[in-house]
């Protein structure tokens, strides 16, 4: 059992893999290989490479190489060579991790997120199982660095800004922020923004998306998702009421996507950080 505090920033999603081979496309990021992944390889030190300069800052000196289709070690029924001739446990952890991965809170508890633009998302409950592997596969990639993350990445101050001119603490501007995103539908959001930030978007987000079909059908999902983007506390740098209006408008976006999964794989290739 973990002794960090972890906590789940993607409520109603989950996933399914779909064997596309996406995952080891190395589309935008690499495998990073671990001290122990290295030991485990011994027999593929053909397909790893030494790291010039370690672009992550997280202590890696080892990777596997890429061809034209991704990891060279995926096959062209994309299946990984590792997994079929050694299983899975020899595979890397953060091939193994996939689509998850975390961040670090502003209290200093880790965050397990999703990659959206993983093919296999979907509506539904993540089984608890895979949860508990993904956090396991966290802790274990970053074994000697943890302390070091969670250090860097927490907040050192007591108070965040509400808006240019007021400064709340942090526990209060996460129980907004899961105010406002627990809501139903647009027009109940917009009434919380008003009340709690005395914005009005409710008219703005009627003229460009409401009445469409495909943004009624999407409503829902819409909303859920900016909550989890909230969760993952990306825009805490800036103030509560410039985040919503962030939010706001990546829903917008959002709304142009009959495929509503699809826009949030976009929308998370934008925000998330890769190392190529």
């Amino acid at each position: 059992m973990s002794s960090t505090n972890w906590e789940i920033t993607f409520d109603g999603i989950t996933y399914e893999c779909i064997n596309c081979g996406y995952c080891c496309s190395c589309k935008d990021w690499r495998i990073y290989l671990s001290y122990f992944d290295t030991l485990k390889l011994k027999e593929y030190e053909e397909y790893i490479e030494e790291i010039k300069e370690d672009i992550t800052g997280l202590g890696f000196t080892k990777r596997l190489k890429t061809n034209n289709r991704g990891c060279v070690l995926l096959n062209s029924n994309n299946l990984c060579n590792i997994q079929l001739k050694k299983g899975y446990e020899f595979k890397p952890i953060m091939c193994k991790l996939f689509p998850f991965s975390f961040m670090v809170k502003w209290n200093g508890d880790l965050l397990l997120i999703i990659k959206h633009y993983c093919n296999g998302i979907k509506k539904g409950k993540c089984d608890d199982k895979i949860i508990k592997h993904a956090i396991e596969c966290c802790e274990e990639l970053y074994l000697d660095e943890m302390d070091e993350i969670i250090n860097m990445g927490m907040e050192h101050s007591t108070k965040t800004r509400l808006n240019n001119n007021t400064l709340i603490s942090w526990e209060e501007r996460e129980e907004l922020g899961r105010y406002i995103f627990d809501s139903s539908n647009l027009e109940e959001l917009s009434e919380k923004c008003k009340e709690v930030l005395n914005i009005d978007i409710f008219k703005d987000m009627k003229k460009l998306n409401h009445d469409s079909e495909i943004f009624i059908k999407n409503e829902e999902e819409i909303i859920r998702y900016l909550g989890e983007l909230n969760r993952r506390e990306h825009f805490r740098k800036l103030s509560f009421k410039k985040e919503i209006y962030y939010l706001l408008n990546i829903g917008k976006e959002l709304s142009k996507y009959s495929d509503i999964f699809k826009g949030e794989g976009v929308i998370d290739s934008k925000i998330l950080n890769y190392h190529k």
